[in-house]
Order: structure tokens, then sequence, then C-alpha cells
């Protein structure tokens, strides 16, 4: 029995105060499925190159997977796109917890989103139901208190939610939607875009009682990927820590971004790893339909924050709020990285800003005068506290500069501060130092949101043996995470994986990372059993090479060039001092050419008719 996917978009113009309905063609769920798939082709279809990134003509998407709210392990993901305010080009972001399942039980596969409301609105679906109503008792407040008075007002703690916070009220460029408590859609800025539509919340719940009627088939498949899935140390290791532990791990590779990238090792890691948080576990949490449950609620038991609850951070929060920042204290990075949730803000990117503020402090090319009297201090968790809120309500100088990223900060400031804004196309670069990671460096350069690991996923370079990686890259240099032999192949089937989950509405944690399956055998089996849908592992990844040139297309429309896929020099021109991974260094340009050329691109990154043509675009 297949599992009866809706084909509806409710759409919703706010400036109109207009709830329409429509469907889907099969041949859209052909070539894109859902997801991120779908969301590409609304794009494309709706965004022209002229639109700026708040006119309220352009569409903020929260498209479901086709799998997800399906009985298939871990499918709670919704892929939300637009403009992105950070970068100016595609604005992606993808989350768990139980807001797309709920919105798929009522009948939805995405919800579209355009206009203006005149005054703060949140909109509430019940089933059927859909309205917009006023939100002014929830404007200024912060993303769980949202959550509480909504929830009170709608006289029902089942509501699953989409809210922002302060950040996306005042339009910061990298504010995020949060899925209370502990899930966000960040790093691209689309809270900034829920709060230019006054749009302060969306709430979801289906009318009747979820009932997973699958087929025996199903049944059998899904606990065998259960049971594989409990067979693995990663599956341990996840259950346990999530991978707030791999700041050791990357430590001990020395390829870390300690002080903004100053050094590639921290020397107070024993305290900034997740696991001197293991006795902290007040509650394990999941994802909708997930065995891992790799979320963790904390309550610090010792400190200047004894008492407090929040949420364990995952590795590239725990990075960039601690080592990036000087931050010695995981407790430290457990309260910073709760107050970026609740403020609505990307941790990723605040770190980053952080780090790159107190650098140019440290050099001398910000003043006590443009800090507002702060002394900028590697480590000083509460100055760091204070330049975050200074970001999140924009209130001082700094705050308004630093708000708009750090591409736009460093070109604002001037004075060469360019020099330590360490980004591609304006995104910062997350926890690895690409030098240490040749596979992680490319995707970084080439991937359609800018400098982030989670939207091309190239964790092979790391986990893959050289006999393995000669039988599929065709070297066993391919798995040695410092050579650049076989990474264009890597990264383009790293990016296909990681794109087809995205459109299909699963968790990269289950399949890439404790199923390790770049083959796509479990997603042809998943789509061919749940779906009833005739389809080969061949024909997936076709569909996840459309979704990534999709992508690409929309950016060059946007204006997006070659020159974009670079790297900071400091990464391709200076090679690392010390360590594992001394005398490396990034030699970008060889690898964007072969990966240009297996993409079917030309050598400016372009793709070519012919490609166009077989991919159907």
């Amino acid at each position: 029995m297949a599992l009866n996917i809706s084909k509806k978009i409710l759409k919703i113009d706010l400036t109109a105060k207009r709830i329409q309905r429509e469907s889907i063609s099969p041949d859209i769920f052909r070539k894109y499925l859902g997801g991120k798939g779908l969301n590409s082709y609304l794009l494309l279809k709706q965004v022209t190159a002229g639109m700026s990134v708040y006119d309220p003509r352009v569409p903020l998407i929260f498209s479901n997977g086709l799998l997800t709210g399906s009985s298939a392990v871990s499918s709670s993901r919704i892929h939300l796109s637009s403009l992105s305010p950070l970068t100016g080009i595609i604005g992606s972001s993808n989350a768990g917890g139980y807001f797309g399942a709920e919105l798929a039980h009522c009948g939805y596969l995405s919800i579209f989103i355009t206009g203006q409301a005149e005054n703060p609105v949140y909109i509430y679906i019940h089933g059927e139901d859909v309205r917009i109503l006023d939100a002014g008792f929830l404007w200024g407040l912060g993303t769980h208190e949202t959550e509480r008075r909504l929830k009170e007002e709608l006289e029902e703690d089942k509501f699953s939610t989409a809210v922002i916070g302060p950040a996306g009220e005042h339009r910061v460029a990298f504010a995020s939607v949060i899925f209370p408590p502990h899930d966000a859609a960040g790093r691209t800025g689309l809270g900034a875009v829920m709060g230019a539509k006054n749009l302060k919340a969306i709430a979801v719940k289906s009318k009747d009682r979820y009932i997973d009627r699958c087929s025996a088939e199903t049944k059998t498949a899904v606990q065998g990927h259960i049971k594989e899935m409990r067979k693995s140390s990663q599956f341990t290791e996840y259950s346990n820590w999530g991978d707030s532990t791999s700041v050791r791990w990357i430590n001990e590779l020395g390829a870390g971004s300690v002080r903004n990238f100053n050094a590639v090792t921290f020397e107070h890691v024993d305290t900034a790893d997740g696991m001197y948080l293991k006795d902290l576990t007040t509650k394990r949490k999941s994802c909708f339909n997930c065995p891992v449950h790799c979320r963790a609620e904390l309550t610090i038991n010792r400190g200047r924050h004894s008492g407090f609850t929040g949420q364990r951070p995952d590795f590239e929060p725990m990075m960039s709020l601690g080592p990036r920042i000087g931050n010695e204290n995981a407790l430290e990075t457990v309260y910073l990285h709760t107050l970026c949730n609740m403020w609505g803000v990307d941790a990723i990117e605040a770190g980053s800003c952080i780090g790159f503020a107190i650098e140019l402090y440290k050099r001398g090319l910000l003043t006590k005068k443009e800090t507002a009297g702060k002394d900028l201090e590697w480590g000083n968790t509460g100055t760091a506290e204070a330049v975050l809120k200074q970001i999140v309500y924009r209130d001082t100088w700094l705050g308004d500069i630093l708000a708009r990223g750090v591409k736009e900060a460093s070109h604002l400031i001037k004075k060469g501060a360019e020099k330590y804004a360490y980004h591609v196309k304006g995104l910062s670069i997350t926890a690895m130092d690409p030098r240490g990671f040749k596979a992680t460096a490319l995707g970084y350069a080439v991937g359609s949101r800018g400098a982030d690991f989670t939207n091309v996923y190239a964790r092979l370079e790391f986990d893959i043996t050289p006999d393995h990686a000669e039988k599929i890259f065709g070297t066993k240099k391919a798995a040695d995470r410092l050579s650049e032999e076989g990474k264009p192949l890597m990264v383009k089937k790293s990016i296909i994986a990681a794109t087809l989950l995205d459109a299909l509405g699963l968790c990269k944690i289950s399949y890439l990372t404790i199923l390790n399956d770049f083959e796509l055998s479990t997603m042809t089996e998943l789509v061919r059993i749940i779906l009833d849908r005739d389809v080969t592992a061949e024909e997936l990844s076709l569909c996840g090479e459309r979704i990534v040139t999709a992508e690409r297309l929309f950016n060059i429309r946007r204006g997006m060039h070659y020159i974009d896929d670079m790297l900071p020099e400091k990464f391709t021109g200076e090679a690392v001092k010390d360590g594992p991974c001394k005398g490396s260094k990034v030699n970008l340009v060889q690898m964007l050419k072969e990966y240009y050329a297996l993409m079917g691109w030309d050598d400016r990154g372009v793709p070519k008719n012919e490609k166009l043509k077989e991919l159907e675009l």
C-alpha cells in the first residue's frame, strides 16, 4: 500500500490576506520530488533577477520532503527556501522536529508565503482550517516565550510551531526560524524574511491522530534499517552525545577553527568539548520517527550558570561559540547557544561574527568607541554575550554592522577588515579548516548557499578505506583527507546524496553518517515501497543532479560568477604551520575545473545546454 502523499501547496498572500490551495503536477514530483527540490523549482519559477531580498513578491517556502511524516526512519525534515538576506542568492535551510510531520498529516506538502502583512500576524493551520491571525501580542518576544504564549492563546499544547525571535523582527541577516525548543532552520537568514513579512509564527496541528498504515513490506524494511543503524558505533555516539564531542576529534586532526582561524588546535579542548557536558543531560530528545535521540536538554549544575536549562549544541555551534571565540568552557557554550535559539539567531554565524570582531579589535582595526566601550578579548564570554545581544537588537554601531554578516561588515568597516572575514558567497566558513579536509574545502566553494558542510556532506573523505576509495573514485588517495585526488567526484556524489535526502525529507545523520548510504540504496528502497514508485538509484541520482543544477541556475540569475566559488586567500595561499596538517593548503582551481566538468558545466561553472536538456531543465 503506497503512502498517500499530498500534492497540495498552501499558498498564502499576506498582503491580500488570501489563502489558496493548489495541486502540484505529477511531472514536477517526478523531476524534483519535494522539499529542497520542489523549492528550487518554485523559486526558479517565481523569483526574477531584479527582485530585492525583502520584496514582498519573493516567496518564503516551507516544503516537506516526499517521505516526511511517513514510516521511514527519521522522516521529520522540512526544507525552507527564499532569497537569503545574508548572501543575496538562494537561502536554503533544513530542520527536523515535528512540524513537518504535523503539516504532512494535515494534507499539505508545502506552504508558499508571499506578501507582507500590515501588522504582525501568525498563520494557524488545524487540518483544513487555515487562518491568518493577529500576532501583536507576540511581537518582541523570544522564541520560547512566543511558543508558550501561542499555545496558551490556542488553548492547545499539541500544536507544532515555527517562530522567529527579536533577531528576525530586526532583520538580522542570519536570523533563524526556530521550531521550539531545539530545532532551527538557520544559516541563511530566513528568519529575517519572516520578520520582513511581519509573520511571527506558524502553528500547525492535524485534526486526527496519525495512524501508521504502512504495508508489511515497509515495516520489514524499516525494521531492517533500524537494526543496521544500531550496529553502527556512530549510532551509539550520536544517541549519547550527538556530535558535540567532535570538538576533540577535529582538534586531534589539527583542523579546527580556533580564534577566528588563527590556530588549528585549542589548548583547552578538554573543557570545550561536548564530553565536558556528559553528566548534565536531563532529557534525551528526538525528532519524528527517529530512534537516534541525538538531541538533549541539559541542566547546568556548576559555575555561573548553575540551574540554567538549555539545549546541547551540535558540533558546529560548539566550535563557533567555543574555540572560534577562544571560549574554553562548554558550559558557556550551552548558555550562548540557548540564547541564540531564544533570540532566533544562527549560532554559527553569530560566533563567526563575534570571533571576527575580536580579531579586528586585537589588531587595532576596531576601537572602544566602535565596540560601545567593550574590551573584546578571546574567551571573555560575558563580552561575547553582550555583543550577541547588540547584534540581535542592532542597538549599537557594532551590533548593526555585525548583524549584516562578516562579508558586509568587513566592507563597511574597511581598514583591511576583509582579510579576516572568512566566508564564501557571504556565508561564514563553519567548524572545519578547509586545509585539513580537501573535499570539504571544495564543498565550501561550490555549495549553493555558501561555505557550509551539511549542504554537501562530504564526510566520505574521513570515513572510507583506501581500497573502497579506489573502487569508487579511481584512486586510493581519495581516502586521504589532505589529498585533492578524487575529491571532485567525491563532492559530486556527496552533494547529490545530501540533496536527495533534503528532497525526500530524511535526516543526513541517520542515512549518511550512521548508515553511510552514499550509494542511495536505502533511499531507493524507501521510494519504491512507500511511494510505490518503480525507481532506480540512477534515476534518483539524476533527480539530485537536477536539483543541484537548478540551484546553480538560480544563483547565476542572481549574479553569481565563477569567482564566487573561491575560498579566502588564507586557505589557498597560506599553509598550516603545525600539527597533522602541517604544510597543507588548498589547491582549489584544479578541483573546481574537474568538478565543473563532472557536473556538465563549462569552465566558468555555467551549466551547458546539453546538460540542461539531459536534466529536462
